[in-house]
């Protein structure tokens, strides 16, 4: 029996349930993923990093310039043609990265003629170890495959094995169960077929101890056929009072939401408001970005470099640009101060502010930009005092 067999037969622990992609779960559990807070999380993740274009970069001596050519514009356009597009094949890659993967996403380049023909998402392949030096290999539709034959997207690194990613895994039946208790209680009291308690104070000398004779009070004045209807009932013969329940606000479910929604944003490292709790906070949302996005871009960007360029002097590397949040007044002002500078041409300019080029392709500068070397060579400092 192989080393892979021997191993699919250990104990599952039920932390492997709430990531897994099906729905076969114990009694009484529930999928972290399938907690509407977490799944927001994961989708604004991932519809940020989709939407940023991929650039091939090579290191020239005039510094790092873009490429264009065949293999960028199919890594940032096309990879899994007649399929799907970047952005879609993007957000698939991230999805699972941060869900249904618990931290792992792979994808199988297949080759035609010499040339990458597509980049096929793989779902459901999963990795194993095959020897105690941290190699492995990765099975798929029951084919086995060689680490350097597929791109593994991942997350963080698994402690026992550094070669395996490990997704958001903080207590999460705890924050699961939590999401869903509380999703319950604001249902249940929120249902239109809910129906405070009423107690009916009867002024009568009648015996209404047994439950027949109750019944029959009820059935001549308290029931209707009709929903609505009021009741009419003998002066002084009955007393009615309604038995107030715990309201949302009283068993504090809004503050229990925003806790849980702030609970489950801290864990994927997203700003509150993003799943509706407090306001927008620009430098919040920027901070979001550096810590989470640009690392989960990083090991993109490094795996794409690894497997699929030979030179040494070629990288991928997603647009930084798109992945921040300027809005189009900071944006120009940027722009109109290095074009200022003369590091930008009118027409990089007016490609930021969604205009068409308009033949301002030079450089341009004011007049009292100078280079450094040449700023003890200023007039006022060269022409001869007056005396």
């Amino acid at each position: 029996m192989s080393l892979f067999h021997r191993r699919s037969k250990q104990a599952q622990t039920l932390l492997g349930y709430y990531f897994s992609p099906n729905g076969d779960l114990p009694p009484g559990y529930s999928r972290l993923v399938d907690a509407p807070e977490v799944a927001a999380c994961i989708n604004r993740i991932a519809a940020i990093i989709s939407n940023a274009t991929i650039y091939q970069m090579e290191n020239t001596k005039k510094g790092d310039a873009r490429v264009n050519d065949g293999l960028s514009r199919f890594v940032d356009i096309n990879p899994w043609p007649g399929i799907a597009t970047r952005n879609l094949w993007m957000n698939w890659i991230v999805t699972t990265m941060l869900g249904d993967g618990d931290g792992n996403a792979y994808v199988l380049p297949r080759v035609k003629d010499g040339e990458f023909d597509c980049l096929e998402p793989m779902p459901g392949a999963s990795s194993y170890s095959v020897a105690n030096d941290f190699k492995y290999r990765i099975t798929w539709n029951g084919e086995l495959f060689d680490p350097t034959e597929v791109l593994h997207f991942r997350l963080f690194a698994d402690p026992s094995y550094p070669w395996k990613g490990r997704g958001y895994r903080v207590q999460a039946k705890r924050l699961a169960d939590a999401l869903e208790q509380t999703a319950a209680v604001k249902e249940s009291l929120s249902s239109p077929n809910y129906k405070p308690p009423l107690a009916v104070f009867v002024n009568t000398d009648n015996d209404l101890s047994d439950e027949a004779k109750r019944d029959k009070f009820r059935d001549k004045y308290l029931d209707d056929a009709r929903d609505g209807k009021p009741w009419i009932l003998p002066a002084e013969l009955v007393k009615i009072e309604q038995v107030k329940p715990l309201s949302l606000a009283d068993l504090a479910i809004k503050d229990t939401v925003e806790l849980d929604k702030k609970t489950v944003a801290s864990i994927f490292g997203v700003p509150p408001f993003l799943l509706g709790v407090g306001t927008y906070n620009e430098k919040e949302y920027n901070s979001f970005i550096r810590t989470v996005i640009v690392p989960i871009c990083s090991g993109i960007e490094q795996e794409l470099t690894l497997k699929l360029l030979e030179s040494p002097k070629r990288y991928f590397k997603f647009s930084r640009r798109r992945l921040y949040d300027y809005d189009l007044k900071t944006l120009i002002e940027i722009d109109n101060s290095m074009a200022d500078r003369g590091y930008l041409t009118g027409d990089e300019v007016r490609e930021d502010a969604d205009r068409s080029p308009a033949g301002l392709n030079e450089f341009r500068a004011l007049e009292n930009f100078i280079p450094y070397g040449m700023a003890a060579q200023q007039n006022k400092l060269t022409q001869p005092k007056e005396t």
